[in-house]
C-alpha cells in the first residue's frame, strides 16, 4: 500500500497506471453505442471504432474488448438514462481526462462523416455533465475534425 502512494507522488504522471473500475468500463462502452446510435445507424465500421477506443483506452486485450462491448451493448439497450451513465463516468474519470475523452466522442460523431442535429445537442448535454465548456467540445470536434483531414 505504502509503496503504491510513494510511486504514486515519485513516478511520472503518464506512467501512474489508475485502477479500472468495471462499472466505468460498461458505463463509457455504453455511452459510445449511444453516441454511435444518435443517427439512426449502428454499423459495423461504428462498432470497430467503438472497440479500437475501449481496447486503446483500458489497454485491453481483443477478447476482453468484444466482452465488454457486448456487455455495455445490452446495458445500454436496457437503458434509458444518460445521467446515470455520465455520473459514473464524470465520478471516475479525472477532470484532466475529460477533454480527450470528448475527442474519443467526437471521432465517434464524425465516423460517417456528417453530423446531425441529434448528435449535436446530445454533445452538447455529454460536455455540460462532464463539467467542461462548450469551448472544450469545439476545440476537441475541430481537433478530430483536422486529424481526419491529415489522414
Amino acid at each position: 500500500m505504502f509503496k503504491d502512494l510513494i510511486n504514486l507522488f515519485t513516478n511520472p504522471r503518464d506512467q501512474v497506471k489508475q485502477s479500472i473500475d468495471q462499472t466505468e468500463v460498461l458505463a463509457l462502452t455504453a455511452i459510445f453505442i449511444r453516441i454511435a446510435k444518435l443517427d439512426g445507424s449502428f454499423d459495423i465500421n461504428e462498432r470497430e471504432k467503438i472497440k479500437e477506443l475501449v481496447k486503446k483506452r483500458f489497454e485491453f486485450n481483443d477478447e476482453k474488448t468484444e466482452n465488454v462491448l457486448n456487455m455495455a451493448a445490452r446495458l445500454e439497450g436496457q437503458s434509458n438514462d444518460n445521467v446515470q451513465f455520465i455520473k459514473v463516468i464524470k465520478e471516475s474519470i479525472a477532470y484532466e481526462e475529460r477533454f480527450n475523452l470528448l475527442k474519443d466522442s467526437w471521432i465517434l460523431v464524425m465516423a460517417d462523416g456528417k453530423r446531425t442535429y441529434e448528435e449535436d445537442g446530445f454533445m452538447r448535454l455529454f460536455c455540460s455533465l462532464l463539467g467542461l465548456s462548450d469551448k472544450d467540445s469545439a476545440l476537441a470536434r475541430q481537433f478530430i475534425l483536422k486529424e481526419q483531414k491529415t489522414n
